[in-house]
Protein backbone atom coordinates (compact mmCIF):
# COMPACT_ATOMS: atom_id res chain seq x y z
CA UNK A 1 0.00 0.00 0.00
CA UNK A 2 1.51 3.66 -0.82
CA UNK A 3 2.20 5.90 1.52
CA UNK A 4 -0.51 8.22 0.21
CA UNK A 5 -3.49 5.36 0.49
CA UNK A 6 -2.13 4.64 4.23
CA UNK A 7 -2.61 8.42 4.69
CA UNK A 8 -5.85 8.59 3.30
CA UNK A 9 -6.89 5.20 5.13
CA UNK A 10 -5.67 6.29 8.61
CA UNK A 11 -7.08 9.92 8.29
CA UNK A 12 -10.72 8.46 7.40
CA UNK A 13 -10.23 5.79 10.02
CA UNK A 14 -9.57 8.87 12.43
CA UNK A 15 -12.65 11.23 10.89
CA UNK A 16 -14.88 7.96 11.84
CA UNK A 17 -13.97 7.84 15.40
CA UNK A 18 -13.60 11.34 16.27
CA UNK A 19 -17.51 11.79 14.51
CA UNK A 20 -18.51 8.68 16.91
CA UNK A 21 -17.21 10.81 19.96
CA UNK A 22 -19.63 13.93 18.77
CA UNK A 23 -22.91 14.53 20.53
CA UNK A 24 -26.08 13.27 18.52
CA UNK A 25 -29.05 14.81 18.87
CA UNK A 26 -32.17 12.93 19.68
CA UNK A 27 -35.41 13.46 20.26
CA UNK A 28 -35.27 15.97 22.86
CA UNK A 29 -34.12 18.36 20.23
CA UNK A 30 -37.79 18.61 18.91
CA UNK A 31 -39.02 20.05 22.40
CA UNK A 32 -40.31 16.84 24.29
CA UNK A 33 -39.42 17.07 27.91
CA UNK A 34 -39.35 14.05 30.64
CA UNK A 35 -38.59 13.13 34.01
CA UNK A 36 -38.28 9.99 35.99
CA UNK A 37 -41.07 9.29 38.64
CA UNK A 38 -40.60 8.03 42.15
CA UNK A 39 -42.75 7.61 44.69
CA UNK A 40 -43.25 9.77 47.75
CA UNK A 41 -46.05 7.33 48.90
CA UNK A 42 -46.47 3.46 48.87
CA UNK A 43 -44.49 1.56 46.29
CA UNK A 44 -43.56 2.16 41.98
CA UNK A 45 -41.94 4.17 40.12
CA UNK A 46 -42.25 5.47 36.54
CA UNK A 47 -41.76 7.96 33.57
CA UNK A 48 -43.29 11.09 32.12
CA UNK A 49 -42.76 12.24 28.76
CA UNK A 50 -44.19 15.31 27.34
CA UNK A 51 -44.30 15.89 23.46
CA UNK A 52 -45.74 19.60 22.62
CA UNK A 53 -46.86 19.38 18.72
CA UNK A 54 -47.89 22.18 16.94
CA UNK A 55 -51.18 20.32 16.04
CA UNK A 56 -53.51 23.54 17.40
CA UNK A 57 -51.22 26.19 15.19
CA UNK A 58 -50.15 28.65 18.24
CA UNK A 59 -51.59 26.80 21.50
CA UNK A 60 -50.84 24.37 23.28
CA UNK A 61 -51.42 21.16 22.34
CA UNK A 62 -49.27 17.91 23.54
CA UNK A 63 -48.73 13.86 23.38
CA UNK A 64 -48.31 12.82 26.77
CA UNK A 65 -46.79 9.09 27.87
CA UNK A 66 -46.85 7.81 31.62
CA UNK A 67 -45.26 4.93 32.69
CA UNK A 68 -45.40 3.18 35.90
CA UNK A 69 -43.69 -0.20 37.10
CA UNK A 70 -43.39 -2.16 40.49
CA UNK A 71 -45.82 -0.93 41.85
CA UNK A 72 -48.90 -2.73 43.28
CA UNK A 73 -50.51 -5.15 40.97
CA UNK A 74 -53.47 -4.25 39.85
CA UNK A 75 -54.00 -0.97 40.80
CA UNK A 76 -55.31 2.01 39.24
CA UNK A 77 -53.23 5.15 39.05
CA UNK A 78 -55.27 8.89 38.14
CA UNK A 79 -52.98 11.08 36.76
CA UNK A 80 -52.98 14.82 37.40
CA UNK A 81 -50.74 17.69 36.72
CA UNK A 82 -49.62 20.97 38.50
CA UNK A 83 -48.88 23.79 35.79
CA UNK A 84 -47.14 26.86 36.75
CA UNK A 85 -46.97 29.99 34.51
CA UNK A 86 -44.10 31.08 36.18
CA UNK A 87 -41.32 29.15 34.48
CA UNK A 88 -38.12 29.44 37.07
CA UNK A 89 -38.16 25.33 37.98
CA UNK A 90 -39.99 25.59 40.82
CA UNK A 91 -43.61 24.07 40.58
CA UNK A 92 -45.94 25.96 42.73
CA UNK A 93 -49.18 25.03 40.90
CA UNK A 94 -52.20 23.46 42.12
CA UNK A 95 -52.71 19.71 41.05
CA UNK A 96 -55.58 19.55 38.33
CA UNK A 97 -56.76 16.00 37.05
CA UNK A 98 -57.00 15.00 33.60
CA UNK A 99 -59.55 12.33 34.21
CA UNK A 100 -56.88 10.02 33.00
CA UNK A 101 -56.34 6.18 34.48
CA UNK A 102 -53.81 3.86 34.05
CA UNK A 103 -54.15 0.02 35.35
CA UNK A 104 -51.04 -1.80 36.21
CA UNK A 105 -50.83 -5.64 35.29
CA UNK A 106 -50.57 -8.41 37.67
CA UNK A 107 -47.01 -7.35 37.85
CA UNK A 108 -47.11 -4.02 38.51
CA UNK A 109 -46.58 -2.49 35.39
CA UNK A 110 -48.83 -0.15 33.34
CA UNK A 111 -48.38 2.62 30.66
CA UNK A 112 -50.75 5.59 29.02
CA UNK A 113 -50.55 7.36 26.47
CA UNK A 114 -52.86 10.43 25.68
CA UNK A 115 -53.46 13.68 24.12
CA UNK A 116 -53.83 16.92 25.14
CA UNK A 117 -54.48 20.83 24.24
CA UNK A 118 -55.00 23.97 26.37
CA UNK A 119 -55.33 26.92 24.80
CA UNK A 120 -54.37 31.05 25.73
CA UNK A 121 -52.53 32.00 27.80
CA UNK A 122 -50.52 28.83 26.36
CA UNK A 123 -49.66 30.06 23.14
CA UNK A 124 -46.32 29.87 20.84
CA UNK A 125 -43.35 29.90 22.64
CA UNK A 126 -45.02 30.29 26.11
CA UNK A 127 -43.04 28.63 28.49
CA UNK A 128 -44.17 26.95 32.10
CA UNK A 129 -43.61 24.70 34.62
CA UNK A 130 -45.46 21.09 35.53
CA UNK A 131 -44.99 18.52 37.50
CA UNK A 132 -47.41 15.02 37.34
CA UNK A 133 -48.54 13.09 39.70
CA UNK A 134 -50.25 9.38 39.38
CA UNK A 135 -51.96 8.68 42.71
CA UNK A 136 -52.71 4.77 43.26
CA UNK A 137 -55.92 3.03 44.43
CA UNK A 138 -53.35 1.19 47.16
CA UNK A 139 -52.46 5.14 48.51
CA UNK A 140 -49.27 5.48 46.39
CA UNK A 141 -48.15 8.52 45.24
CA UNK A 142 -45.90 8.79 42.06
CA UNK A 143 -43.99 12.35 41.61
CA UNK A 144 -42.02 13.76 38.66
CA UNK A 145 -39.42 16.14 39.00
CA UNK A 146 -40.57 19.65 37.90
CA UNK A 147 -40.54 20.19 33.96
CA UNK A 148 -39.82 23.48 31.60
CA UNK A 149 -42.76 23.29 28.35
CA UNK A 150 -42.55 25.13 25.93
CA UNK A 151 -45.67 25.85 23.90
CA UNK A 152 -44.96 25.40 19.91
Amino acid sequence: MSTHRLLNFFGSVALVIVVGLLPMSNAQATGAVESKMSATTGQGEGHVVISPTSQDHGTFAAEITVNIHNAQPNTTFSIQRAPDLMPDGICTGSYIPFGVTLLTSNDGAGAKHFHFERGAPLVSGVQFDVVFQAIGSDGSILQSDCMTVTVK
